[in-house]
């Protein structure tokens, strides 16, 4: 069994199931089992992964599970994240107001992933036309991840991938619940907990950055971000 810093044990991460929707990057669900020493931490939660899509030797494109970005998440925050998405997808975002993911990775025993913390941000636009096409532009969602000072990554997704995104988002939040709900009683315990590894659940080598702002400057970091984004071609 695993060891965390300060030299206790630590339980093993085990993949329950993983949804994933390629686009210009991977976009990936997965719910994850680590049973826990204190009754008030779940055993069941969510990784949510952000791979960036590259360029293959071959021509082709694949993704680079090197340079993700992966966020530890609770069940209710699935269900926050599928809400943000419905109300972005349906134009009320105005009525509902902005909508971000904020972990901070200086509490875990590990540290952070590229340093600073992780960001998941929604956007709404319009799909970028083409010059010469007569087309009008159509709405756009987009999910925005971003570690430490590094450049955020953009998945954008038109409106009905985004509502069937999250419907798949609630369908897993609620799998997972009953998977919580199915241990029976656990016993009431007191300590520290050590927030879990998700570079050591997938196995890959750590991405190197420079530490970011906090919470309070994560809506600052996206300011300006749709319109830069350079859109790529999705599967």
């Amino acid at each position: 069994m695993a060891q965390n810093p300060q030299g206790q044990p630590q339980a093993k991460l085990e993949n329950i199931t993983s949804t994933s929707f390629p686009g210009n990057h991977l976009l990936q669900f997965s719910i994850v089992k680590q049973e826990a020493e204190q009754s008030y931490k779940k055993a069941y939660f969510f990784f949510i992964t952000l791979a960036p899509g590259v360029q293959s030797q071959g021509g082709g494109r694949t993704f680079d599970f090197t340079n993700r970005v992966t966020m530890k998440v609770e069940s209710y925050q699935i269900d926050e994240l599928a809400h943000a998405m419905r109300a972005f997808a349906r134009g009320q975002e105005a009525a509902l107001g902005n909508f971000s993911i904020y972990v901070d990775t200086s509490k875990s025993a590990f540290g952070a992933q590229g340093g600073g913390g992780k960001s998941l941000f929604l956007q709404r636009g319009q799909t970028q036309v083409k010059q010469g096409d007569t087309r009008p532009p159509s709405p756009q969602v987009t999910m925005f991840f971003k570690v430490g000072s590094n450049a955020a990554l953009a998945y954008p997704m038109s409106p009905y991938r985004t509502l069937a995104v999250a419907d798949k988002l609630t369908a897993l939040s609620e799998h997972c619940d009953k998977l919580e709900m199915a241990r029976g009683p656990v016993g009431n315990q007191t300590g520290a907990y050590e927030n879990p590894n998700p570079m050591g659940f997938a196995e890959q080598p750590p991405v190197t950055g420079a530490p970011g702002p906090g919470a309070a400057g994560v809506a600052n970091n996206f300011a300006g971000a749709f319109n830069s984004f350079e859109q790529d071609t999705p599967f």
